[in-house]
């Protein structure tokens, strides 16, 4: 038996040293940087008061001078403001901006237009701006102070506070911070070698006595006492060694499982013979399982079943796999139940075969439900045969009532229009003319009766055939749909019944129909050939196309009957239906009809 050691580069106690310690210096690292930030905003918040007293102190000391324009004594206070620590420069400014004091004595009487000094002088209120300066290459705090008396402006304050003692003190900070980190890290890392050597330690032993008991020593016993989950692991290993030696897995729970088992269980052995049962299989088969242990399998299965014991074995020796086949098992009284089988290959620890496990469930509700939906489609294909040909026989009722009742009424009302115009005096031209008028306009309503009728039960097709029928229906289309039409059209005289032609004119009537409503073409194609013993029936259209998946997917309320119904009729016709469509591409339908149904060749 191999070992169950396997090389590794880094020891668990190293690992787990090198864990600690990186927390340990990720959490001083952040530590300091927390640490450093609010520090730096500690500092910042505490010189920006401090500039902003030293300025209000100046404000205050310089309303008198400058009401008396003692520019002595405003100079005065500049330089003493000067002299205090980090502060860079004091500039006093009138109201309009112009500069009466500078510590560059230069700068009086200059007029700052910049925009910290144009800010400064409208500024009602104290504040700050934090700038930089190229020329002293170090950030300060711009602070502005107004100076008042009785709300009278008298100037204004704009006082440079350098951020040098925050940077000094912060890099001091850095360095206490590193110094205790460093200390830190190094005790850290000696606790984290203590740590991983307490945890190690005992997982280490563990392994060691693993590997004994997978090469088989199960006598061996881990001695590790403490208090914690590794000593609650250590009892648990101990008692599983223990369990080991008396039994690797109890027979009888496997037994309990297999009794339990809804699924009928055969073990069947490479002598064909059953070695093992459930009590499902005998309830099912109708043997007890003295009776079932050493049958020969062959027994349980219909003579003449594809599904046989001889294909099982071969599949699975050719690892080929047997699931879910259908096959039929005989019961003892020689009734017959229909099953859903699956069987795998048993072996041994060497692999070879020591037989096959077979599972199956019975299916005999499963199939009285396919039986049961079968019978129900069969049902409803031929309803809707009826309905079809029912429609169609009123279609001809109709047609006939349209062009014998209507239609003559028709004829007889122009007649009447007409000799009632020929009887008007000759001075009469109105009424005369719209006796015309009306006769034209009962011309028209003939004509659509005529079309009509011919819709509902096309007569040409009654007289002339289904050729003529199919040139007829393909002219008026490109007639009134104003698209241009090809038709390639051989003789079929003869070729199918009655019925089967009206269902092949619909067909096409549907399709050109779909195309006037929907594809917005400007070329239709229609080309029926003649295959062996079928009709081939071809139309194709260069429109706008549709999705053929998006369509099925639609509810019944939105996808409509057109398609459905030419599903239909090609059924009654037994013969196939193929749609090829994409948006943008048009749309090809084609049918095939078999000719032997209704009609003769000759």
């Amino acid at each position: 038996m191999k070992s169950l050691r396997k090389p590794i580069r880094l020891s668990l106690k190293l690992k787990l040293t090198l864990l600690i310690e990186g927390i340990v210096i990720i959490l001083i690292i952040v530590t300091g940087f927390i640490t450093t930030i609010r520090e730096k905003e500690t500092l910042e918040s505490e010189l920006r008061k401090r500039g902003l007293a030293l300025a209000s102190d100046l404000s205050s000391f310089m309303v008198r001078p400058l009401l008396s324009h003692d520019l002595p004594t405003i100079r005065r206070f500049v330089n003493q403001a000067m002299e205090q620590d980090y502060v860079r420069y004091v500039i006093i400014l009138d109201p309009k901006g112009k500069v009466l004091m500078h510590n560059d004595l230069s700068e009086i009487g200059k007029n700052y237009r910049d925009r910290l000094s144009m800010a400064a002088v409208k500024s009602t209120r104290p504040g700050y701006t934090d700038i930089h300066i190229p020329k002293l290459e170090e950030l300060h705090s711009d602070i502005t102070m107004p100076i008042k008396v009785s709300d009278v402006r008298l100037g204004t304050i704009r006082l440079g506070y350098s951020h040098l003692a925050i940077q000094e003190q912060i890099k001091q900070a850095q360095r206490q911070i590193f110094i205790i980190g460093l200390l830190t890290t190094v005790g850290g890392g000696f606790i984290a070698y203590l740590l991983a050597i307490y945890i190690s330690s005992p997982i280490r032993r563990i392994t060691d006595v693993t590997e004994k008991v997978a090469q088989g020593l199960l006598d061996t016993q881990l001695r590790i006492d403490r208090n914690d989950e590794i000593g609650t692991l250590a009892s648990a290993f101990n008692r599983m060694t223990e369990d080991l030696k008396k039994t690797t897995v109890s027979k009888d729970y496997f037994d309990n499982i297999i009794k339990s088992m809804n699924d009928i269980l055969l073990v069947i052995g490479p002598d064909l013979k059953i070695r093992s049962a459930n009590k499902a299989a005998s309830e099912l088969l109708e043997y007890t399982e003295d009776e079932l242990i050493g049958m020969d399998a062959f027994l349980i299965f219909e003579e003449d079943s594809k599904f046989n014991c001889e294909m099982v074995l071969k599949n699975l020796s050719e690892k080929l796999g047997v699931a879910n086949r259908e096959a039929d098992y005989i019961t003892k009284t020689g009734k017959r139940i229909p099953v859903l089988l699956s069987a795998s290959l048993l072996q041994d620890k060497t692999g070879s075969m020591e037989g096959v496990v077979c599972i199956a469930r019975d299916v005999t509700e499963w199939k009285a439900v396919e039986d049961a939906l079968r019978e129900s489609e069969m049902e409803l294909h031929f309803l809707s045969a009826q309905l079809m040909t029912a429609q169609e026989q009123e279609r001809r009722r109709l047609s006939k009532e349209l062009h014998d009742e209507l239609g003559q009424s028709l004829m007889v009302l122009k007649l009447k229009l007409r000799s009632i115009q020929e009887g008007l005096p000759a001075d009469r031209d109105t009424l005369r003319s719209k006796c015309t008028e009306a006769i034209e306009y009962i011309n028209a309503v003939v004509e659509n009766v005529r079309r009509l009728s011919r819709d509902l039960s096309p007569s040409v097709l009654e007289h002339l055939g289904l050729p003529a029928a199919i040139r007829w229906l393909v002219n008026d289309f490109c007639r009134h749909a104003k698209i241009d039409c090809t038709l390639d059209l051989p003789e079929m005289e003869g070729l199918f019944s009655q019925e089967e032609e009206i269902i092949i004119y619909r067909m096409i009537q549907e399709s050109l129909t779909n195309i006037a409503k929907h594809a917005l073409a400007t070329e239709v194609s229609v080309i029926i050939e003649e295959k062996d013993d079928h009709a081939h029936f071809c139309i194709e259209d260069n429109g706008i196309g549709f999705d053929i998946r998006e369509i099925f997917a639609q509810d019944s309320q939105r996808k409509g009957l057109g398609l459905s119904a030419m599903h239909e009729r090609t059924r009654m016709l037994r013969g196939s239906l193929d749609i090829r469509s994409r948006k943008g591409n048009g749309t090809k339908i084609s049918f095939t009809v078999p000719y032997h149904q209704g009609g003769n060749r000759n």
